[in-house]
C-alpha cells in the first residue's frame, strides 16, 4: 500500500509540473481532467469483494511501477475479442471491431493516447505506469448519448474505467488486454434500456495475442 501511495505522489508531481489542464470533447465523450483521475488500484474499489477472483482470473495482474517502458507508437488490436465479462446475457468469444491505438508524447506517466474505433473517437491524456517492458494504461472515461427505441429516443450516461496492459516488443505490444469497468450508469428509460450497475465490467484481448505495430 505504501508503495502505491509513492507511485501516486510520483504521478501527481508530474502531472502538476505539465499543468495539463485541457480536456478533449468528442461529442459527448470526455476524459476526467489530468489531476482529477483516479488510479488504477481506485478503479477496482468499485468491483465488490467477491466478483475481484474473477476479474482477476480473466485480466490478470496489473503492472505497476513509477518508470514505466516507452509505449510511443501506433497499433492495431485485431482482432478485439470479447472473453469475459460479469453482465449476463452477454456472449463470450465475440469478435468486435479493430481498435486503432497512438500514444505520443510520452513523459514518465503520462502519455497522449488517440483512439479509433467504430463507436469512439477520442485523443486525449491518459496514465502509464508500469516496470521494464510491462505497462498498464489507465483513463476514466464520462459519456452520455442517445439510444433510438421505437419512436422514443433515451439519454443515457456511463462513465468507466478503462484499463489497458501489456509488454512491449519490437513487433507491437504483446500479451494485450483491455478492460472496461463501469461506475456509474443512469438513463431515463425508466427500466426499459437494460442496466449496468457499478462493478459490472468487460474484459477483451487480442485475439493473435499482439497489437500490432500499425500506422494509421
Amino acid at each position: 500500500m505504501k508503495d502505491k501511495r509513492r507511485i501516486r505522489l510520483v504521478v501527481l508531481v508530474l502531472l502538476g509540473a505539465f499543468l495539463l489542464s485541457s480536456c478533449t470533447k468528442n461529442d459527448d465523450t470526455t476524459i476526467v481532467l489530468i489531476g482529477e483521475e483516479l488510479y488504477i488500484d481506485d478503479i477496482l474499489t468499485v468491483i465488490p469483494d467477491t466478483l475481484k477472483p474473477v476479474f482477476d482470473g480473466v485480466f490478470g495482474s496489473i503492472p505497476e511501477g513509477p518508470v514505466p517502458p516507452k509505449i510511443e507508437g501506433s497499433y492495431v488490436v485485431d482482432p478485439k475479442q470479447r472473453v469475459s465479462t460479469n453482465v449476463e446475457g452477454w456472449p463470450l468469444t465475440v469478435i468486435e471491431p479493430n481498435v486503432y491505438l497512438k500514444f505520443s508524447e510520452q513523459h514518465n506517466g503520462v502519455v497522449t493516447m488517440d483512439l479509433n474505433e467504430a463507436t469512439e473517437q477520442l485523443t486525449d491524456t491518459v496514465f502509464v505506469m508500469g516496470h521494464n517492458e510491462d505497462f498498464t494504461v489507465y483513463f476514466v472515461e464520462d459519456k452520455s448519448y442517445d439510444v433510438p427505441f421505437g419512436e422514443q429516443s433515451f439519454h443515457v450516461r456511463v462513465k468507466r474505467g478503462i484499463i489497458m496492459k501489456g509488454t512491449t516488443s519490437s513487433n507491437g505490444l504483446s500479451n494485450f488486454k483491455i478492460a472496461s469497468v463501469i461506475m456509474e450508469a443512469e438513463d431515463n428509460s425508466q427500466g426499459v434500456l437494460g442496466q449496468y450497475s457499478p462493478g459490472s465490467f468487460f474484459v477483451y484481448r487480442d485475439g493473435n495475442g499482439l497489437a500490432e505495430n500499425f500506422e494509421w
